[in-house]
């Protein structure tokens, strides 16, 4: 048979398939899926950008408010205010009324994968001292069955659900003939099996990436969950290719179990058991492993030693050293000043420098875990075409191990700058007080609230470019390597 023919029945098998109603009803059911999928996608992303404006808000609050109150103490009054909750005050307005949040800000691409964002907080409060045992903390995990269940989101669809459809599609192509016998007509005709293998299995290739990326695209527009793609429209690409890179995958995977020439209803089970291989045994297979490779610090070993802190610090003269110690690194002249060591603010700022020193090796176990787990995730991924579709979707989304990780470390960073700026001030004070006027309640010595550091977000837009290549590149390449072993076996016909 020339060459010239073969788009003949190319198109004659594309025309066949589109004719069959099994064809229209899975891409139906696929639609319907991927639909819903971006849908509740959406609604997440809606609920962060909720959490992240209330944060903005409330930060916004304690502002206001602290304006509102500087104004109001700067007249004499008979009220008395606390020290502790006098936003006045540089001390006062750390511990009682700053709102600092760190925030991670949803990518563009963020409903494409809900990745582990139901138990990693897109939003946490900075505080300091005995509430700072882990930076890693939700408060509100929501429904432990819905936690359970897993997030219904368009990776699940596309990794899951989208290889069952295209075994619906291709897996019993030239088996189905053969069992029908079928096969040896088509064997008489002048033609070999590698072109009727290439046309049959090229024209569900056609239909399958045509109608899972184009029933991804359709759905994304639907959900209307997309943000600005200024920038993000090189990641979107390879991402797109990436998913058509995972349907060849599985098509070059039904045409070489039917190359076996075992019929249909072996080579349907021997699919699904692939199937189940692929995305389900060996990924949990490799999150054991991922389990091995980075072993979980122990959480109660911080807690136990976060209690110790606090009990050694409770005792009376162990704090009092510690104070003393504290004060005189920070006041060269402290020995000079009693006082200070008696000083409410002084004992807070000692206190918490001596906790936050207490934990400091359990934060930085915890924080190298959360890093090299998401280094070895990178690595393990590459073994399953899932788990590397999965992890490009959600590195895309943002949703990741390894931008928590980094965010967690920015946190942590962020808290010890806010402490640093309050720090000086508060001593200051301390050492050197001074009544603004006479008979006003507070003490009026800090208004630098514009200068209190923020907190810088990041949008990790490179990594995300850089994974969703890394899978299209291995994805190719898997299509590429079953395609060949399945040419190889197409030889002749079966006997």
């Amino acid at each position: 048979m020339s060459v010239a023919r073969f788009p003949r029945m190319l198109g004659a098998e594309l025309r066949l398939i589109l004719r069959e109603r099994l064809t229209w009803a899975i891409l139906a059911a696929l639609l319907a899926a991927l639909c819903l999928a971006a849908w509740t996608g959406a609604e997440r992303v809606a609920r962060e950008h909720t959490a992240i404006a209330a944060a903005a808000g409330d930060s916004a609050r304690a502002v206001r408010e602290a304006r509102a109150a500087h104004e109001r103490y700067a007249r004499p009054s008979p009220i008395k205010v606390n020290y502790w909750q006098d936003p006045t005050d540089a001390f006062g307005f750390m511990t009682y009324f700053m709102a600092a949040y760190a925030v991670k800000p949803p990518t563009p691409l963020a409903l494409l994968a809900a990745g582990q964002s139901d138990v990693q907080p897109a939003v946490t409060k900075i505080s300091f001292g005995f509430s700072t045992v882990f930076d890693d903390t939700a408060y509100e995990l929501g429904s432990a069955a819905r936690l359970k269940l897993g997030p219904f989101d368009l990776a699940f669809v596309l990794v899951y659900l989208v290889p069952l459809a295209v075994i619906a599609l291709a897996g019993t192509r030239l088996s189905a003939e053969q069992d029908a016998g079928i096969l040896r007509m088509i064997a008489a005709q002048p033609v070999g099996p590698r072109r009727v293998a290439a046309a049959k299995f090229g024209a569900v290739a056609l239909v399958a990436v045509t109608g899972v990326v184009g029933g991804t695209g359709l759905a994304l527009a639907l959900a209307g969950g997309l943000g600005s793609l200024a920038g993000w429209e090189i990641t979107l690409a390879l991402l797109a290719a990436a998913l058509a890179a995972y349907v060849l995958v599985w098509v070059a995977a039904c045409a070489l179990v039917a190359s076996l020439w075992r019929g249909a209803v072996a080579a349907l089970a021997i699919l699904v058991l692939a199937w189940a291989g692929i995305t389900v045994v060996l990924p949990t297979g490799l999150g054991l492993a991922l389990d091995a490779l980075a072993p979980m610090p122990s959480r109660i070993a911080a807690i136990d030693a976060s209690r110790q802190a606090q009990a050694l610090f409770s005792t009376g003269e162990e704090g009092a050293r510690i104070t003393a110690a504290w004060t005189a690194r920070k006041v060269p002249d402290a020995a000079q000043r009693p006082d200070l060591l008696e000083a409410p603010e002084i004992k807070r700022l000692a206190r918490d420098a001596f906790y936050s020193e207490a934990l400091a090796d359990h934060r930085e176990a915890l924080r190298e875990h959360a890093l090299t787990a998401s280094s070895w995730s990178l690595r393990l991924a590459l073994l399953s075409p899932a788990t590397i579709l999965a992890l490009s979707l959600e590195a895309a989304a943002g949703t990741d191990a390894g931008r928590h990780a980094d965010f967690l470390a920015a946190g942590g960073a962020y808290r010890h700058r806010l402490r640093a700026f309050f720090e000086p001030r508060i001593l200051d004070r301390a050492i050197s007080p001074a009544p603004v006027c006479a008979g006003c309640p507070a003490r009026l010595d800090f208004d630098a609230y514009d200068a209190v550091p923020a907190f810088e977000s990041s949008i990790p837009r490179d990594s995300a470019e850089r994974q969703a290549l890394v899978a299209l590149g291995s994805l190719l390449a898997a299509a590429l390597l079953l395609t060949a072993l399945s040419y190889r076996r197409f030889t002749e016909w079966p006997s």
